[in-house]
């Protein structure tokens, strides 16, 4: 099978990012044919102002786009075209030119940004769902993007016009979401549910059999903003004494919780690493940590958790308390709880057995669900119902 990939890299690099990485490598291992389309949103942050105009002009359909996967698709000539993040370089525009030739459009949605302009919907320190089912006006008031009154009114009209035009519903044949708590709300945000399929991501690093290792800290992995609930784990290790931390992440609150941290003596901020070191800390890790405040659509760090046998301890929210059973790969607390938080870590530390039996389901979860197989076999399904069902309806509109 031939497989055009599209993915516009965000600034900053992200679980995103890899999830696409992984899932190219991915299918190019079982032997599918695959040519990935990539761009940058460094292209708008280094370019003139008056290219800057031009990118929030073309916002909602980029010509240059529009000639590339064209050109792109009359050389390949994929059975399928995959597009992953499509924000702010790429554009609808690239369905446009799979429609005029003729290959149907599968639309990975890793977030909710079709449905919300931060695409979190998350707000002042809280879940938010002003926008949901609705439109997407209360996000320009509230400046949900990049609490911006001009970039949330260009983004929101923008997602808005979309909606209208049908660009969502006509333009793209099939969805796919990591979880079924996404693909719920994409269904109560107006995508038919016979739209959209739930693949979970995967975790392709060989691993040993068995891992003798000594796992004597909590480890969170991700960003240092606001919504990740980064405050709520430090303030739970007040009451928890004697349990090492370690925090592995970058970005805007660094420093404001370093300052939060100072004084707990058991908290350590390893900053951003190599991959040899992360795999080393996710290795040495008993638990590890998803402390978040916000719907997660699904955290790259919790399948890599299940792969090591890492039991996990998450905000009972969103995705998360239907990737992690509670009592079984790990537990769950109420989100923005503390003390919630240090009571559930106590009980996953304290008890050898408990531990090891969280241990062993952890890493069952990710022979059943998540390895890159089983991975393989969903998405190439995904794929073929897609096929078949563009070209029974193209038959159809010619008889």
């Amino acid at each position: 099978m031939k497989i055009l990939v599209a993915h516009n890299n965000y600034l900053l690099p992200g679980g995103e990012d890899a999830v696409v990485r992984s899932e190219v490598a991915m299918l190019k291992q079982f032997g599918e044919e695959v040519l990935l389309y990539d761009r940058n949103n460094k292209e708008i942050e280094s370019a003139s102002i008056s290219r800057k105009i031009q990118y929030i002009w073309e916002l909602g359909g980029s010509p240059r786009t529009y000639r590339e996967i064209r050109s792109l698709i009359k050389g390949f000539r994929p059975d399928v075209a995959h597009f992953h993040n499509i924000f702010f370089s790429i554009t609808p525009s690239a369905y446009q030119a799979c429609k005029d030739e003729g290959v149907p459009v599968v639309q990975s949605q890793h977030n909710f940004r079709l449905l919300c302009s931060n695409a979190l919907f998350y707000r002042d320190n809280k879940v938010c769902e002003d926008c949901l089912g609705k439109n997407l006006i209360p996000g320009i008031y509230h400046r949900c993007y990049k609490n911006s009154f001009w970039a949330s009114y260009f983004l929101s009209r923008m997602l808005q016009r979309h909606w209208q035009r049908g660009t969502w519903l006509n333009m793209v044949d099939s969805y796919v979401v990591a979880a079924e708590f996404t693909r719920q709300k994409y269904i109560q945000g107006g995508i038919p549910a016979d739209k959209i399929f739930v693949k979970p991501n995967f975790f392709d690093q060989a691993l040993p059999e068995s891992q003798e290792k000594q796992n004597d800290y909590v480890l969170y992995v991700g960003r240092l903003s606001e919504e990740k609930g980064v405050d709520v784990l430090i303030n739970a290790w007040r009451f928890l004494e004697g349990i090492p931390l370690k925090i592995m992440g970058q970005g805007v609150q660094e420093e404001q919780l370093k300052g939060l941290a100072r004084g707990i003596k058991d908290i350590d901020f390893v900053g951003y690493v190599s991959q040899d070191e992360y795999h080393h800390y996710m290795s040495g890790a008993r638990v590890i940590v998803l402390p978040s405040l916000c719907y997660e659509s699904f955290p790259r760090v919790f399948v890599e958790a299940c792969a090591y046998g890492i039991p996990a301890v998450a905000s009972r929210l969103g995705s998360l308390q239907e990737l992690v059973k509670d009592g079984e790969n790990g537990l769950t607390f109420d989100p923005g709880n503390p003390h919630d938080l240090a009571q559930k870590m106590r009980h996953i530390l304290n008890d050898e057995n408990e531990w090891k039996r969280m241990r062993e389901k952890a890493l069952e979860s990710y022979r059943i669900k998540y390895t890159p197989q089983k991975n393989y076999e969903m998405l190439k399904d995904i794929y073929n119902q897609v096929i078949l069902k563009s070209k029974t309806i193209a038959k159809n509109e010619h008889q």
